[in-house]
């Protein structure tokens, strides 16, 4: 990557914007610029955010290759385009799931549901139901649970031999998900069969009265639930504004929907829209700035920012400085701003950006967030990149970060364990719920995100902070298989790095540098596998390649020796990132003596 960047300041004010702003200051206490608070002063119009969410929230369902999906891709263009900003419509093959129609006959009772996304269709099967998992007991018979019907459910229930899943609600509402543990398009007839062979539907908290009664006496339960599973061609907007010098800045926000979506995720691309508006307007950045409307995000796994990072990866391994990712903004009442989907060396900066946007919030606040967004890393973060919202490019070693309205903690209206609201997924997801007041507010946050990465003097980022996450995830690794020499020898290649790393407070002449650190360490903190591929499941766990580790003390001889092959394997991959990246710092930081 050439990046040449020369040492200006940031104004105090940016040209053409009003007063309202605060002070970001860098670690060692200098005034580096003003960060806009207002979404006024910024240019921001809730009007035509508000009109951009209707109208697309008026095409109703838009899944991956549907009609409704194609007048939305060409609404997003002309936007662009009147904008100013250059676009173009990339096509690809995507592999998609979702329901037609589901419901439940319970004697001459039919309750309405939700059927999953890559489940086994299920045309008038009928069998008990039943919430014991013990064995025998689900043989011709249907598991009920509580939430949505996900695939970690789905595969215990076949591997039981049920018939199929019910999940209810924690509401009135019925939520639209999908089952499949792929990211991405599935590869080989070998992903197929991962796919559930059951199928699975969600009914309202409404029924479950009906179906207690019905697991009580014994009776008969007849599940249809039409779903279609097929590769479609599928229409991408990509909107671009260039930089002055070779790099730039991906944003993403999926602009497919279940139904009209409004908050999920129209509200979203209503915001990418205006933001390339706003930016558009500004002279010419030092780097540019990319706007990429996804489709299949649920209905596909990601197929669309997957298909993105495979089909471009030499560019953005080459010249993409981090991953934006949009979504679930705009929320009516969603004043609590959740960051999430952060990288360690990107996190530093966002969490200034935030706060100096709209203020530190509470500690109440801050703590909901970090249990909605809860991880299964003991140590880290909880707020560091996750296996969601299109998260596809970790294995290029990107930045990348989020920022999403949740719901206050005091809400009435969360969905149940969650910061998102009741109608996430949901046929209620419409306009009444989007507020462009709230909008407007996250329009801001991602604007001066942008505006701190794409005229940088220096890149924000924070190296200590990635070899930090890596010491965190080898301290559990450790803690459950303390004998294993892999884990010792990652450990002391981690102290390694992180003592060259120490006191060092990169400049513009490090930004190459920084970016390449990236590269060999993003890949390792977040995929389990390989670089080029994308992991399978959806747990989301730093240094993930050693997972075996924690569970190797409860597996018999030989399936421990197995495991142990594989760890030494995803071992030496991880210290050769390490290994690279020690090699970078110790050589600049050399020649710097």
């Amino acid at each position: 990557m050439s990046l040449s960047l020369d040492d200006q300041r940031w104004p105090e004010r940016l040209p053409g914007h009003g007063s309202a702003n605060s002070t970001i200051m860098t670690a060692e206490g200098q005034k580096t610029r003003a960060m806009i608070t207002d979404p006024k002063a910024a240019g921001i119009s809730t009007q035509r955010l508000q009109e951009t969410v209707a109208t697309l929230s008026a095409l109703g369902r838009k899944l991956p290759g549907s009609d409704s999906a194609a007048t939305a891709c060409s609404l997003i263009c002309e936007r662009l385009t009147s904008a100013g900003v250059a676009n173009q419509v990339l096509e690809l093959e995507a592999f998609v799931s979702w329901p037609v129609k589901a419901s439940l006959t319970l004697g001459d009772s039919v309750l309405p549901a939700n059927g999953s996304a890559f489940t086994a269709p299920a045309d008038n099967l009928t069998g008990r139901v039943t919430r014991s998992l013990a064995p025998g007991d689900l043989q011709g018979a249907f598991l009920v649970i509580d939430g949505l019907p996900r695939y970690d459910a789905c595969i215990s229930a076949q591997r039981a031999g049920a018939l199929g899943v019910i999940a209810i609600s924690h509401g009135p509402q019925r939520h639209y998900v999908q089952a499949s543990p792929l990211w991405g398009a599935p590869t080989g007839p070998a992903d197929l069969a991962l796919l559930p062979s059951v199928p699975a539907v969600q009914v309202s908290r409404d029924a479950s009265a009906v179906l207690e009664q019905a697991i009580a006496s014994g009776s008969q339960v007849t599940m249809a639930s039409d779903i279609r599973t097929e590769w479609r061609a599928a229409r991408q907007p990509l909107g671009e504004i260039e930089g002055r010098e070779p790099g730039y800045v991906l944003l993403g926000a999926h602009y497919c929907t279940w139904g009209d979506g409004a908050t999920d995720n129209t509200a979203g691309v209503a915001l990418l829209i205006e933001l390339a508006r706003l930016l558009k307007q500004q002279p010419q950045p030092r780097y540019g700035i990319k706007f990429a409307f996804w489709t299949g995000h649920e209905q596909g796994g990601y197929a669309g920012s997957s298909w993105y990072a495979d089909a471009f990866r030499d560019s953005l391994y080459r010249d993409a400085i981090a991953y934006l990712n949009v979504d679930i903004v705009g929320s009516r009442g969603g004043t609590t701003k959740a960051l999430r989907n952060t990288t360690a060396e990107l996190a530093g900066y966002v969490r200034q950006v935030l706060d100096g946007t709209v203020g530190k919030q509470t500690q109440e606040e801050e703590e909901f967030v970090d249990r909605s967004v809860k991880r299964l890393d003991p140590y880290v973060d909880p707020r560091r990149s996750a296996r969601n919202s299109d998260q596809s490019f970790s294995g290029i070693g990107l930045a990348s970060a989020q920022v999403s309205a949740f719901l206050p903690a005091a809400s009435p209206e969360h969905l149940h364990g969650s910061g998102l609201a009741w109608w996430w997924h949901t046929d209620q997801d419409t306009i009444e719920h989007m507020d462009a007041d709230v909008l407007a507010i996250d329009t801001l946050i991602y604007r001066n995100l942008v505006a701190g990465l794409i005229d940088a003097p220096a890149l924000p980022f924070s190296p200590q902070a990635m070899a930090g996450d890596v010491l965190a995830g080898l301290r559990a690794y450790r803690e459950a298989a303390p004998g294993l020499a892999d884990i010792a020898r990652l450990t002391g290649l981690a102290e390694r790095l992180a003592d060259a790393l120490a006191g060092w407070t990169p400049t513009a002449a490090d930004d190459r540098l920084l970016l390449r650190l990236g590269r060999h360490l993003n890949p390792v903190l977040y995929h389990a596998r390989s670089a080029f591929e994308f992991d399978l499941g959806r747990a989301s766990r730093i240094l993930p390649g050693l997972a075996a580790a924690l569970t190797l003390d409860r597996l018999d001889a030989d399936a421990a020796r197995m495991a142990r092959v594989q760890l030494r394997q995803r071992a030496n991959r991880i210290a050769h990132g390490l290994s690279q990246a020690i090699e970078l710092v110790e050589a600049a930081r050399g020649d710097a003596l």
